[in-house]
């Protein structure tokens, strides 16, 4: 006999953002069958507020909680790092881009021909 479905929900600090990952489970893989599986949804939180867009559930099916859990702090932690490498999130990646293209218009050629590629 298979225990009824719960939703555990654990959380995580993480380069100040807060990832809060909800696994759901066991639930049958298949309604004749004895199997049973383990999903996971994970969602991103900064200061107070979820962001929408980063919230996300997996198509994956794990045989217990634990995996579950685990591949959604995997998932969130790399859904963050990529926020915070962004320029989006990153306000002074932005500026440094904004400050550092002008600059290298006023060259002269042969330097600007050189360090085209810094300024992308």
């Amino acid at each position: 006999m298979t225990s009824k479905p719960l939703i555990v929900m654990e959380k995580e600090n993480y380069l100040s953002y807060e990832i809060l990952v909800s696994a759901f489970g066991p639930v049958k893989t298949k309604p004749n069958e004895p199997q049973t599986h383990y999903s996971a949804q994970i969602s991103i939180w900064s200061e107070g507020r979820e962001i929408e867009d980063a919230k996300q559930t997996s198509s994956m099916h794990f045989l217990s909680r634990e995996d579950a859990i685990a591949f959604g702090f995997e998932i969130g932690r790399m859904t963050v790092t990529q926020r915070y490498k962004s320029s989006a999130f990153n306000p002074l990646a932005r500026v440094r881009k904004l400050f550092k293209l002008p600059r290298l218009l006023f060259r002269n050629k042969e330097f600007r021909s050189r360090h085209a590629g810094d300024a992308g």
